[in-house]
């Protein structure tokens, strides 16, 4: 008997909807759309339909996927969906996550994707999850680090104690403000909310919720969003972390600098390197830290983090697989963290 395929709509055409499929630099898929219409996915999922509110975007999206795109309402108690829906993908700015999960929630849409942050305040992700309890949806959200094999591994041997005791973690996300999107309006927040909220999300996937100990954030000018944030937290297992998040760059640049007793490793939108500690040929009687291959790293050419979410939304579906990772309830803390900063405003 031939396997029904997963019925999907998209909501929100624009850049990590569809658009930046055209990049030729990015790894693909490097879309929701990218994903749904590969290979693998055409085999998984059947797309129904593309929204956006823009005309220009559902134009834009139906010229390059040959596929329907449809105008909706800027209000989605107003849009009606397709019947038999089985996975719904928000990728609208993050003004609009909240409205479109609670509408789609109370069509019976029964799996959402949701881009990242899930809403722009932990009140309005708590508004979602008590009504997603109610009607028994299942929610995913795009933070897809947690699903690309390169920080899955970094995982799986810090969990095994192959990399030593993590002692500590520099957390980075430099953007430019030249180059914004909405991370600089009211529409994105600030560059904490949009993209620092990765690199929280993994701090949270590598040592839990951790406690915040001091915050500082700076703005340009009274009344605007904030241009740096600065953070340390410590985990309940004494692990400390400094996380600095600034959309004053010329450059865009994510990293994680993970330090254990033993071992340092860098998680890098640049790659990944791994040291040990070994006898030292500068210092005598003294250890240093000399890079090396770890055994059975993943192939960074064939490693893609969107496939990883897709595949385990379908599997999940199928009936195949019964955990979830990351959350809603893991990005209510995520929001938490967030917005402990926020309320420090030093």
């Amino acid at each position: 008997m031939k396997r029904s395929k997963i019925k999907t709509i998209l909501i929100g055409l624009g850049r990590i909807g569809s658009s930046l499929e055209t990049d030729p630099y990015r790894k693909k898929p490097c879309t929701h759309m990218g994903v749904l219409q590969s290979d693998w996915g055409k085999d998984q999922f059947e797309f129904i339909l593309g929204m956006d509110r823009d005309p220009k975007k559902c134009e834009s999206f139906q010229s390059f996927w040959k596929t329907q795109a449809e105008r909706v309402d800027c209000d989605p108690k107003k849009v009606k969906f397709p019947k038999s829906i089985q996975l719904a993908v928000i990728s609208t700015p993050s003004v609009f996550h909240e409205d479109w999960a609670i509408h789609c929630i109370r069509q019976g849409i029964p799996n959402l994707l949701i881009e990242k942050p899930v809403a722009l305040s932990e009140s309005g992700a708590k508004r979602i999850q008590k009504l997603a309890s109610q009607y028994k949806t299942r929610i995913w959200i795009n933070h897809e680090r947690r699903y690309h094999p390169s920080y899955r591994y970094v995982k799986d041997q810090l969990t095994k104690g192959h990399l030593g005791n993590l002692k500590s973690i520099r957390a980075s996300v430099f953007t430019s403000a030249k180059n914004p999107g909405l991370a600089f309006s009211k529409q994105g927040g600030g560059p904490l909310l949009h993209d620092g909220t990765h690199a929280v999300d993994l701090l949270h996937w590598l040592i839990g919720k951790p406690k915040l100990m001091e915050a500082k954030l700076e703005h340009p000018k009274k009344g605007a969003i904030e241009s740096r944030a600065v953070a340390w937290f410590r985990s309940k297992t004494g692990v400390d972390v400094f996380l600095d998040v600034s959309g004053e760059r010329k450059y865009f640049q994510f990293e994680l600098d993970l330090h254990t007793d033993s071992h340092r490793i860098i998680c890098s939108n640049d790659g990944f390197q791994f040291f040990q500690s070994e006898s030292s040929k500068l210092y005598k009687g003294f250890q240093s830290l000399s890079p090396y291959e770890p055994p059975g790293f993943p192939n960074p050419k064939t490693a893609n983090a969107f496939l990883g979410i897709y595949e385990e939304i379908s599997q999940v579906i199928m009936g195949k697989k019964q955990t979830m990772e990351g959350t809603l309830s893991d990005n209510i803390e995520i929001l938490n963290m967030i917005e402990s900063i926020y309320r420090q405003k030093k």
